[in-house]
């Protein structure tokens, strides 16, 4: 049944698998950071225009998200990591927390409580979430690998993108490595794409599900929700305000 309100557990999941973009808020959040690098000069309007291109591939799962880091990296070499990490500090203070669904907090704060390790799996670059994962108390966040030379990004670091199956065998390494059991974490994510590591956990939770993802959370019983955007309350009230002057 979908649902506004985040899901409950009678016992704390061994780990929740969490993804951010389109889950924990309904921009994404790589989107957001190259906008700050556009608007400071530090990107062209091409590549600006290709990573909103490459974000409605992702909306719809069809994103070739190796492609898309190789031509990133491409953009980026000449900023220094430290530079990166400072924009995407103010990117999420700016930007990204403004925008987290309603009950995110709360609901991963009292998931954390109960002993549940939070880590976050997605396809934006692991600075780009770093501080998101911090704010949210998550013990881990993983990434599509990248190299850093002279505290410049060079390249993709070994492995998969982190992206569709990439994501199971990012959450897989990660509990065998912490011999934690797949079959009893949650994962929480929003797209088509996604699929994998929802099928693979324990328990799904699936946010704002549409089409295919919708059919198949319901054919598999898997928790659905729809948050409110953070600024959907006010937009009503603003609307009701409105209307009472306009009878009045």
């Amino acid at each position: 049944m979908s649902t506004s309100d985040w899901p409950s557990f009678r016992e704390p999941p061994s780990a929740a698998f969490v993804d951010v973009d389109g889950t924990l808020l309904a921009q994404t959040t790589t989107f957001l950071f190259a906008r700050i690098l556009y608007r400071r000069g530090w990107i062209r309007r091409s590549f600006f225009l290709r990573a909103l291109h490459h974000g409605l591939q992702h909306k719809f799962g069809r994103l070739d998200y190796g492609r898309l880091i190789e031509i990133g990296l491409r953009y980026i070499q000449r900023i220094p990591v430290a530079e990166l990490e400072r924009i995407a500090q103010e990117n999420f203070l700016e930007h990204v927390r403004p925008r987290l669904y309603e009950g995110v907090v709360e609901h991963f704060t009292n998931l954390r409580a109960s002993g549940t390790p939070i880590v976050l799996v997605s396809s934006s670059p692991g600075l780009v979430i770093a501080p998101l994962g911090t704010y949210l108390g998550c013990v881990d966040w993983l990434t599509t690998p990248v190299a850093i030379d002279r505290g410049r990004l060079v390249g993709m670091g070994p492995g998969p993108a982190c992206y569709g199956e990439g994501k199971l065998f990012w959450a897989q390494k990660w509990a065998a490595e912490h011999q934690i059991a797949l079959d009893g974490a949650v994962a929480y994510a929003d797209n088509w794409s996604d699929r994998a590591i929802l099928e693979h956990a324990g328990r799904a939770v699936v946010v704002h599900p549409r089409g295919r993802l919708l059919r198949l959370a319901r054919a598999r019983g898997w928790d659905i929700v729809r948050p409110l955007r953070p600024d959907r309350p006010r937009r009503r009230l603003a609307g009701a305000r409105h209307w009472r002057r306009s009878r009045t």
